[in-house]
């Protein structure tokens, strides 16, 4: 082998060296990985861990309040949210009414509410 370079001796040395060092390697930069996130995990538990205590309490206390609050069926809900403009609805609609029957007696109609109108012009 005498016609082989120092170069290329050296190279070729190296390269069986990585060859055998590759999974060692491997090994150790996922334990340092997995030391490095571990110490990340210690060094933000205590926001973590407030943040986690915050979010419980206040999970705690709106669970507390809508259980305490026996919500009704939602019929019953839109029956009392609704039933003021109802009523105020037909006393509007039964006034006029009583109006244009006062107006244009005999009529069925706006049309002929509007037609005895022109008429009486």
């Amino acid at each position: 082998d005498s016609d082989s370079s120092p170069l290329a001796e050296a190279t070729s040395a190296v390269g069986d060296g990585a060859d055998e060092l590759a999974i060692p390697l491997i090994a150790v930069v996922f334990a340092l990985g997995l030391a490095l996130a571990s110490l990340y995990v210690v060094y933000a538990a205590p926001m973590l861990f407030a943040e986690l205590l915050v979010d419980g309490a206040l999970s705690y206390a709106l669970y507390r309040r809508i259980k305490a609050a026996d919500s009704p069926h939602w019929l019953e809900s839109a029956v009392r949210r609704t039933a003021l403009p109802f009523v105020l609805t037909g006393v509007f609609v039964s006034a006029t009414g009583a109006a244009m029957a006062a107006y244009a007696p005999g009529a069925h109609s706006i049309g002929q509410v509007m037609q005895h109108q022109s008429n009486s012009r």
